[in-house]
């Protein structure tokens, strides 16, 4: 009967769940005994701080204080990591650094504590943190010119700025529009050397595609350390850094197109076109440069002056071509020589018509 309880459902719904109140009571009796052992002392501990940032380097007072001497033999000190004191006839007692450097605080809770004969210690904590500001930070590219199309990274070394478990590496990118973007780099995702707690130097990179839209865009990092008592996070910037990129040129006009001249016209074409660095022209047709320039002039066209020509724009980076196709228009002389004539032809008919009418009326008065 007991084996049979021992494999029933019930029995281990029970035993799950008894286990379950005794660790909930163990917990809750931890917490009360800490709570009892730390704040609710008999003799009421004060100290100038419970939380305290500080910059590396700086002086730092931390004063733990009872209202009265005990009645009993005591001792009121401080237990930290670095520099611990003690009194044994004093109300209060300071605990002193004057240029903490010491690292080993961060992350590890310092005590005020009062032990008094034949009663349980008492216990007052304080947090202590130390950050500094990087001693540098510096942005590099790998290259001072980007060739359009190509992956490029972006460098941004931090010296000597911690904790590192709580820093942030900001990019930020202003267009030729000073249009911002900010890109922001946490923990974890940057290389550094050192311990997370400690200050290290930190690289951050950027990969950027290079393309027409980076050239003349301006880029900065900085160092940002996220604590709760910093009211300025950023606590290091880089200088800008001017992005160059070199691309081909775009030929804006004009386009591949006819265009129509009237012979003895006078002809003009224009060839402008986009890239970096500022590109260089000519203008051609089959078999041969006619000009080394963006504008072809034609002074006056003449039936040898239509077909094809080609304007190339280039630079290092490349070039582009387009095409115009000129046709030499003869409708408007046909049409000056058409009218020419018939005001001739009228000319002359009306001419006759007066000296037959005139020949007529002299005839008439002969007679």
């Amino acid at each position: 009967m007991l084996l049979s309880l021992f494999y029933s459902v019930e029995f281990w719904s029970w035993f799950r769940m008894t286990v379950c109140v005794l660790f909930i009571f163990v917990v809750m009796l931890g917490v009360y005994v800490e709570y009892t052992h730390t704040d609710s002392c008999s003799t009421p501990l004060t100290v100038s701080h419970d939380s305290l940032l500080v910059e590396y380097g700086e002086p730092v007072n931390l004063t733990c204080s009872i209202p009265t001497k005990p009645s009993s033999e005591y001792k009121l000190g401080w237990e930290a990591q670095i520099n611990p004191v003690e009194t044994e006839n004093e109300t209060s007692v300071t605990w002193r650094s004057p240029g903490l450097t010491e690292w080993e605080v961060n992350g590890r809770e310092m005590f005020c504590f009062l032990s008094e004969l034949n009663k349980e210690q008492c216990k007052k904590r304080v947090h202590l943190s130390l950050y500094r500001h990087p001693d540098s930070v510096k942005i590099s590219s790998e290259s001072s010119v980007w060739s359009e199309g190509q992956m490029m990274k972006l460098k941004c070394e931090i010296k000597n700025v911690g904790p590192l478990q709580n820093l942030t590496v900001q990019w930020t990118r202003v267009d030729q529009n000073k249009n911002r973007t900010v890109t922001e780099m946490s923990y974890g995702s940057f290389s550094s050397s050192g311990e997370e707690r400690k200050s290290v130097d930190v690289t951050a990179t950027l990969n950027v595609l290079a393309s027409r839209d980076e050239d003349g865009v301006q880029y900065q990092c900085a160092a940002l350390l996220k604590l709760e008592q910093l009211h300025q996070p950023q606590v290091g910037t880089s200088e800008p850094l001017n992005i160059t990129v070199h691309y081909k040129p775009t030929i804006t006009q004009p386009s591949n197109d006819t265009i129509s001249v009237i012979k003895g016209d006078e002809l003009v074409l224009n060839c402008s076109a986009h890239g970096n660095p500022s590109p260089q022209y000519y203008w051609g047709s089959p078999g041969k440069i006619i000009t080394h320039s963006s504008i072809l002039i034609i002074s006056s066209v003449q039936s040898e002056n239509q077909g094809q020509y080609n304007c190339t724009a280039y630079n290092d980076a490349g070039s582009d071509s387009v095409m115009v196709n000129v046709v030499v228009d003869y409708k408007l002389i046909i049409i000056t020589v058409c009218a020419v004539l018939g005001v001739g032809l009228l000319v002359t008919g009306f001419s006759f018509w007066l000296h037959e009418r005139y020949r007529r009326t002299h005839s008439v008065t002969i007679s």
